[in-house]
C-alpha cells in the first residue's frame, strides 16, 4: 500500500480549513529501515487558492497571504491531484487535520489509514516540554533542527522534519514495516489520562475505580461521538 508523509498549510485551524500550501513525499521501509520511497521525485511542494480568506493567525504562522495565492489554481483542483487514490497510509503530525483539509477539497478519504506522529511522540516522550513538530525536532534531531528551523511552517520543510522524526522513532522502537508503524500509531492514540473537562489530567484507569468516576466514563461513552480513541479507552477501563 502506498504511503506518503503529508503536511498542509491552511486558511485556519478549524474543521472547515482549506489548503494554501501542500507538501508530500512518498516513503517506505527498505530492508526493514524507514526511508524515502522509490516512487515520487522527492518532496512535492505546491501552493493553491482556497475559497476562504486566510485568517490572520494563519498568515502569522505560514507567511502566506491572500495575495500570494490569488492567481493560483483552486485547492479543489490541486489537492486531489496530489493525494493518493484508494487505500494509502497518510502520515503526518496531527494528521487528522491534514486529512480533513484534503476532504474539504473533495478528496475521498474513506480508505486512508492515518499514522499520527503527534500521538507517537506524546506516547514515547510524555515529559517533553512541547510536542510540536519543531520542538520534537529540536529534542530528537538537534543539529538538523538548528540548521533548518528557519524553514519551519512551510509544508515541504515540515514534511522533511516529520520523515526524519519517523526514521528516529522507528529505529528506536524496532519498527520495521508500515503495518507495525500503523499499529503503533493506533496504540499511541488511545489516551491514558483524561484530556479535558473537570477530570483533565486524571488517569482514566483511576477514574474507573470510583462510582462517580465510572459514571463519568459511561457519560463519555454515550455522549462523545468525535473521539473514538477516548471512548475506547473509557470502555476498556470499565471492563478491567
Amino acid at each position: 500500500m502506498k504511503a506518503i508523509v503529508l503536511d498542509f498549510e491552511a486558511t485556519d485551524a478549524t474543521e472547515d480549513a482549506q489548503a494554501t500550501d501542500i507538501g508530500c513525499m512518498g516513503v517506505a521501509f527498505k530492508d526493514s529501515s524507514f526511508g524515502k520511497a522509490d516512487y515520487g521525485q522527492g518532496v512535492a511542494s505546491l501552493r493553491c487558492k482556497p475559497d476562504l480568506p486566510i485568517s490572520f493567525g494563519a498568515m502569522a504562522v505560514t507567511n502566506i497571504f491572500n495575495e500570494d495565492v490569488a492567481d493560483l489554481s483552486s485547492h479543489t483542483v490541486i489537492v486531489p491531484q496530489v493525494m493518493p487514490n484508494g487505500s494509502a497510509y497518510i502520515i503526518g503530525h496531527n494528521i487528522d487535520f491534514d486529512i480533513r483539509v484534503a476532504a474539504n477539497a473533495g478528496v475521498d478519504i474513506s480508505e486512508y489509514k492515518a499514522i499520527c506522529t503527534l500521538a507517537m511522540v506524546r506516547n514515547l516522550y510524555p515529559d517533553a516540554d512541547s510536542h510540536t513538530l519543531g520542538a520534537m525536532s529540536c529534542m530528537l534531531d538537534y543539529e538538523y533542527a538548528r540548521n533548518n528551523m528557519k524553514d519551519a511552517h512551510g509544508a515541504a520543510a515540515d514534511v522533511v522534519m516529520t520523515a526524519r522524526l519517523l526514521y528516529i522513532m522507528c529505529k528506536q522502537q524496532g519498527i520495521t514495516s508500515m503495518d507495525q508503524l500503523y499499529e503503533f500509531s493506533e496504540f499511541a492514540r488511545i489516551p491514558t489520562h483524561f484530556p479535558f473537562g473537570k477530570h483533565k489530567g486524571v488517569a482514566i484507569a483511576e477514574l474507573a475505580q470510583t462510582q462517580d468516576g465510572q459514571g463519568y466514563l459511561q457519560w463519555v461513552i454515550k455522549t462523545i461521538t468525535d473521539n473514538k480513541y477516548l471512548v475506547d479507552a473509557c470502555s476498556k477501563a470499565l471492563t478491567k
